[in-house]
């Protein structure tokens, strides 16, 4: 069946999961992912606040946000990441990405410095990632497997590997659907997935990070667990509410999340 999307704003609250000696003693924040259709294409916002304290008390705050538009099909893409600390930016990703028919691609990056650089023949954009994976869950397959360019420079390319569970139960969905007050998940199924993001590099046999979530038919991910090399964070979705379509698509595609504020 063609995997039709939602748009939608989901709201996930933060907390440590799991941690290893030496990682994060604890962990608070907020995620907020919206996802809009811009009738010829995708519009992602995405801000995620975290405090994470260490074994000496010390508290440090990350603010990430990214924004990127996506074509429908699947071949362009414009991209915004920034990512702060201690109120204070770090870094920006700006730019462009164009798939070509041939299976060339170019990115155009315009922040932090302008210079242009090529993506690896068969990469696709987190969206397209998303259809392809859940194409695969509706055929029955078990694993899923894309390189995915996130948006970025040359080491945002990562190869993507799913490993796709069994449809979940209803029991297994119902705090998502107790949060789901429009209806967008009610009867629709979802599988048990967990995507390990690694290095586009040979020898990286252990992933950047992890995410185990359930994700439902229409594109919107359930409660997740965020998994990172020495701890990991469980997200709680906490609220779930349906977006219009916006038509024309807007040129900047900067529609940001609310602010992520702190409990």
């Amino acid at each position: 069946m063609p995997v039709h999307l939602v748009p939608n704003r989901a709201t996930y609250d933060l907390r440590l999961e799991h941690t290893s000696p030496g990682g994060a003693v604890t962990a608070r924040g907020r995620m907020i992912i919206q996802f809009r259709d811009t009738c010829d294409g995708w519009s992602t916002a995405q801000r995620t606040i975290l405090d994470i304290t260490d074994a000496d008390g010390a508290i440090a705050r990350s603010d990430y946000v990214v924004t990127a538009w996506e074509s429908k099909d699947g071949k362009s893409m414009r991209f915004d990441v920034k990512n702060a600390s201690g109120g204070k930016l770090d870094k920006e990703k700006r730019g462009t990405a164009m798939l070509a028919s041939g299976g060339d691609a170019l990115v155009n990056l315009l922040a932090p410095k302008r210079r242009q650089f090529a993506l690896p023949g068969g990469t696709v954009f987190p969206t397209a990632q998303t259809v392809a994976l859940l194409a695969a869950a509706d055929r029955g397959q078990q694993t899923s497997k894309r390189l995915v360019f996130e948006g970025g420079d040359e080491g945002d390319v990562y190869v993507s590997t799913a490993v796709i569970g069994r449809l979940a139960s209803s029991q297994a969905t119902i705090a998502d659907r107790a949060v789901d007050k429009a209806g967008l998940i009610r009867n629709v199924p979802a599988w048990g997935v967990l995507v390990s993001y690694f290095d586009n590099k040979p020898g990286n046999e252990l992933p950047e990070y992890e995410i185990a979530t359930r994700l439902y038919a229409n594109g919107i991910s359930g409660s997740m667990s965020l998994i990172y090399a020495r701890y990991a964070l469980k997200a709680t979705l906490t609220r779930l509410e349906p977006l219009a379509p916006t038509c024309p698509p807007s040129r900047d595609s900067d529609t940001r999340p609310e602010a992520a504020q702190q409990r």
